[in-house]
């Protein structure tokens, strides 16, 4: 194990300044839980006095100088100077300090500059060993070193949660135990600085819970490309040993950045086969399987094709960390599925599943669950939503039409989204005469609604019975009095009032089929076109 040298501390500043202590701490509102030794041990990193002021490279608190009549007071806040939240300590100056206060912030400069001098060698040479370490090829192996510092266990993961690298050996085994892995939206900072903070973590499972864990991100330019855990609390976590945990983390980053950018190359070279494939860029049927093969993709065999998306997530709204968040959960799932192929684009996933053979029609639904059954499992969000909706194309015998089965598959994704189905998968399939409507023209679709249902709306303008909104949720509940009142919270003599209303402005009958039909179809238009009443669930 290394020597770490010793923090730089208000004790250390006042046993240079060579000053008496007065009393103890006064407006303990911070640190009142410490003993008075803790307190003189607190890391220091910024001084202000009056105008002046000096930092350290070095992470700990704020302290502020104040002197008054023969007396100096030394503040600690807990962020920024002049904060409420603080402690302070006073002090007798020597007789020299009182005569020249320049004489006193030339000694503090003095220490500062010595302290300084004391630490910065040492981890620069910590750093030109690791350095050394990562030009012979040696990079994860750092992470040893560290070890032999800290005297702590730790390991690397990368951003899909893999352990890259595990030194365990003090509380921990030396292989790799299982973990909670750390959530992206709950890091304070995704910045690699030494300041970062830690965020707290835990194991899978009791045999461990008392060993602590933080995690520290290794984040840059390239977004989070790994996570360092650390079996230490994160106020355990010295001043000292946290600037020599962010020059390995350097270390690593750059590390992980070089393996990064090598894997990039490969998956887009990927990503361009796949959306050729999506995209029907193939000339024939022959190159579409050799094509496949180069990449390990068996296209003999039909590919279910779904596409996913966050549940009020769009590419218009795009939460980063939360969709980061989910396709790494999303990833590491899938892996148990290791033929499946999973693509991200445009904030939505897309995946072809191989099946060992063409099924019949009546097998489609039962077989799309069972395959996205374990996506379907992820967490739900804070609302009660699933997390992930899934539109499913048609099945084809021939990787031809994969391309159809992926346009079909975001028709379902969206129109299910659009008509509030309120399901996890909506299967193309199962859109009857939406089908239709969506390849129809635009002009067409808004004449037939406007015909159908002019006076409808003209009358809702006007009124506040919502007789659109009244028909959309009867036809919801297939005719059903009851269903509909629950859907619309409306008592069925009052639904009936109004489905009867709805029947004279329309001047037709509401018990004809044909009329049904057609007024179906005019209010499914409205929704397709962003109309109508989004109000009562369809389905």
């Amino acid at each position: 194990m290394y020597n770490l040298p010793d923090a730089v501390t208000l004790g250390s500043l006042l046993n240079y300044l060579e000053v008496d202590l007065l009393d103890e701490r006064t407006s303990l509102s911070l640190y009142e839980s410490l003993t008075l030794e803790e307190f003189l041990n607190l890391p220091i990193q910024r001084i202000s006095w009056g105008e002046k002021s000096l930092s350290l490279a070095l992470g700990g608190k704020n302290l502020s100088i104040q002197i008054q009549d023969h007396l100096c007071q030394f503040l600690i806040y807990k962020d920024k100077i002049y904060d409420e939240d603080r402690s302070a300590i006073k002090i007798r100056l020597k007789p020299e300090y009182l005569e020249s206060t320049e004489l006193l912030w030339r000694k503090i400069q003095e220490w500062a500059e010595g302290e300084q001098g004391r630490i910065f060698p040492q981890v620069e040479k910590f750093s030109r060993e690791l350095a050394e370490l990562v030009t012979h090829g040696y990079g994860l192996t750092i992470l040893g070193e560290l070890k032999k510092l800290l005297g702590v266990d730790l390991f690397l993961l990368d951003k899909h949660y893999k352990v890259l690298a595990w030194e365990g050996g003090e509380k921990l085994p030396v292989t790799p135990i299982s973990i909670v892995t750390p959530k992206l939206s709950n890091f304070p900072s995704l910045e690699l600085k030494m300041e970062t903070p830690l965020c707290p973590g835990k194991w899978n499972g009791d045999e461990y819970k008392d060993i602590p864990l933080s995690w520290y991100p290794l984040a840059g330019h390239q977004g989070v490309l790994g996570y360092l855990g650390i079996t230490l609390s994160p106020e355990d976590l010295g001043q000292v040993e946290r600037l020599y945990l962010y020059k390995t983390a350097v270390f690593l980053y750059c590390e992980l950045a070089k393996v990064q950018s090598i894997e990039d190359t490969e998956r887009q070279h990927y990503r361009d086969f796949l959306f050729d494939l999506l995209y029907n860029n193939f000339d024939s049927l022959e190159v579409i399987q050799t094509r496949g093969k180069l990449w390990g993709v068996d296209l003999t065999k039909p590919h279910l094709v779904a596409v996913g998306e966050i549940a009020g997530h769009s590419s218009e709204t795009p939460h980063p960390l939360k969709f980061q968040e989910i396709m790494h959960t999303v990833a590491t799932v899938l892996r148990s599925q290791p033929e499946t192929i999973f693509l991200e684009r445009n904030n939505q996933i897309v995946l072809l599943y191989p099946l060992e053979n063409m099924l019949p029609l009546s097998q489609w639904e039962a077989a799309t669950k069972q395959l996205l059954n374990p996506l379907l499992q992820i967490s739900s969000t804070v609302d009660g939503e699933k997390e992930l909706l899934f539109g499913v194309g048609n099945l084809y015998s021939s990787p031809r039409f994969i391309h159809r089965s992926f346009q079909e598959a975001k028709y379902a994704l969206e129109l299910g989204q659009l008509f509030s189905l309120r399901r996890q998968v909506t299967l193309f399939q199962d859109l009857g005469v939406m089908r239709l409507l969506l390849k129809l023209d635009q002009q067409e679709l808004e004449d037939f609604r406007d015909e159908l249902l002019g006076p409808l709306i003209k009358f809702d303008k006007e009124n506040t019975l919502n007789l659109e909104e009244t028909l959309l949720a009867y036809f919801a509940a297939d005719g059903d009095l009851n269903r509909a009142g629950d859907l619309l919270f409306l008592h069925p003599n009052t639904l009936r009032y109004r489905l009867k209303k709805a029947a004279e402005v329309l001047d037709r009958d509401l018990g004809s089929l044909e009329t049904q039909i057609n007024l179906y179809i005019a209010l499914k238009i409205g929704r397709l076109m962003g109309q109508g009443d989004k109000s009562p669930p369809l389905g």
